[in-house]
């Protein structure tokens, strides 16, 4: 990728903001709570082909309902879980009710420490693991839910948002028909080079490309 683009000028005038939910992120890790952590766990579950506000306020239903940390091996549970996911417009609601119990059974009673860790092999390969044992979850949504814990600034959130803009910039050639683990690493490190290249923070450019599609910096 040859020369700068407009995202420098665009890091420049959102800096503030984005360095904001950075922030954010890290401090969730260093002092927050269990339940904050299982937030974010569950989001990177709901949110994928889901509006992220509508998957977000879901989970904080959940949460303000008991239901988060609640309900893996009760089948009634189980029905409300899917019951808000769907009332609150998460696609496939059962499906991820059903994962989220998984879930809860895989990382109570202390998400934390189990969190912890996995992060000891390192990021690289805490998202692997993640990725293989999170119910519902490939590279992207551990991907995500690293960068949501402020452990991302080596890692990418492929979403077809960032691999439309990546394509956009020239970054890569095509929309890929499937992210293998292959392609999906084969585009980070192009996408590590590009952030490079502009003079971005790693963890900052999917938020400013989150910006450019949405208009606004969430998580």
């Amino acid at each position: 990728m040859m020369g700068k683009t407009d995202l420098g000028m665009l890091y420049a005038s959102i800096h503030n903001e984005v360095e904001a939910r950075l922030e954010e992120f890290r401090v969730l890790w260093a002092h927050g709570s269990d339940s904050e952590l299982l937030r974010e766990l569950c989001f990177c579950i709901c949110t994928p082909q889901t509006n992220a506000k509508r998957a977000w306020a879901a989970v904080n239903q959940l949460a303000d309902s008991g239901l988060l940390e609640s309900g893996a091996d009760d089948s009634a549970a189980r029905e409300m879980l899917a019951s808000v996911l769907r009332g609150s417009g998460v696609r496939f609601h059962n499906n991820k009710a059903a994962y989220i119990a998984a879930n809860q059974r895989l990382f109570f009673p202390n998400p934390r420490s189990m969190i912890a860790s996995i992060l000891s092999h390192g990021v690289r390969e805490a998202r692997a693991s993640l990725a293989l044992r999170v119910a519902g979850w490939g590279l992207k949504e551990a991907s995500h839910f690293l960068r949501n814990i402020g452990q991302g600034s080596e890692i990418c959130i492929l979403d077809r948002h960032i691999l439309r803009q990546l394509v956009d910039y020239g970054v890569i050639a095509a929309m890929p028909r499937t992210l293998s683990a292959k392609v999906y690493l084969e585009t980070e490190r192009a996408m590590t080079c590009f952030a490079h290249d502009e003079g971005v923070p790693l963890d900052a450019l999917d938020l400013i490309l989150w910006f450019k599609a949405k208009g606004e910096v969430f998580r």
